[in-house]
């Protein structure tokens, strides 16, 4: 059985077929301008499936997007990367397009799905997936199910207070590609990126450095707030700030491991995830039933 799952991301949206054997066999990826509208990025849509699946093989397709969602009614709400969607019934416009059902589900929730499946976080009992790049989300997989709550809004881990101290404490706003980003434009001109930042520490700057030591901080406490509650067997980490600087997760190990009572260090596993930039990909082709 083909299955069609599709990536919408601020930048880029994906469209990938899978094979019975969950392999990917077709790829198309195409800008989202997602400021110009949704109308012009469902006829994208429609264009890169016909490409992926000119036979019609898939049943279904699976949709990762942005929160938060209407996932009852196939609805894009506020989500702040995809300004002017509100309202966006893309359910049920991609489903007119293409003739075949279609499932909606949060972004970093299937990238989830994805890497507790067949990714990094295999073979474990549950996963708590954390994707950090121009926002941070997430998603906890349990017994190979996607724990989503009574409103599917379960794990949006990106709107945990780190720091209350702050007048915005969350773990987007501190920890987020979009935060490192302001934190170099500030420290080192306007027209300096996350990269810039990271160059920087390379090269031993101390504000360089202080900047990430409070980001090690501020995610280490969030991991370790989230071991006190659900207790996940493993730590998935993945999103463009994760896998372009994996030693990240080695040096939040550390950090976590000095929150937790002593009896947990033990205990303690964070991996990076393995399946790139199209964890999303796999995982919305998944909700295809």
């Amino acid at each position: 059985m083909y299955r069609i799952g599709i990536d919408i991301g601020a930048t880029n949206m994906r469209v990938g077929l899978f094979d019975a054997a969950s392999q990917l066999v077709a790829r198309e990826q195409m800008r989202t301008e997602a400021t110009l509208g949704p109308a012009q990025a469902l006829e994208k849509l429609v264009a890169m499936i016909a490409l992926v699946d000119p036979e019609r093989q898939a049943v279904g397709i699976g949709i990762g997007a942005p929160g938060p969602l209407d996932v009852d009614r196939g609805i894009i709400l506020d989500a702040p990367n995809l300004s002017g969607w509100h309202g966006f019934a893309i359910r049920a416009e991609l489903a007119s397009h293409s003739g075949r059902p279609v499932f909606l589900m949060n972004d970093a929730k299937v990238a989830a799905l994805a890497e507790a499946k067949i990714g990094a976080g295999a073979g474990y009992s549950s996963v708590q997936y954390i994707t950090v790049s121009t926002g941070v989300g997430g998603g906890f997989v349990e017994g190979g199910k996607l724990f989503a709550g009574s409103h599917q809004h379960a794990s949006e881990v990106g709107n945990m207070i780190v720091d209350a101290s702050c007048e915005n404490g969350t773990l987007e706003h501190l920890c987020s590609g979009s935060a490192l980003r302001r934190e170099s434009k500030h420290l080192f001109g306007e027209d300096k990126t996350a990269a810039d930042l990271f160059a920087k520490y390379g090269d031993g700057d101390a504000d360089a450095k202080r900047v990430m030591a409070n980001w090690l901080q501020h995610f280490g406490a969030a991991i370790t707030s989230i071991i006190q509650v659900i207790d996940p067997e493993v730590f998935v980490l993945g999103g463009a700030v994760i896998l372009h600087h994996p030693w990240l997760v080695e040096a939040l190990h550390g950090i976590v491991a000095e929150q937790v009572y002593s009896t947990m260090k033990e205990t303690i596993q964070l991996k990076v995830a393995s399946l790139g930039d199209d964890a999303g990909l796999y995982g919305a082709a998944m909700l295809v039933k």
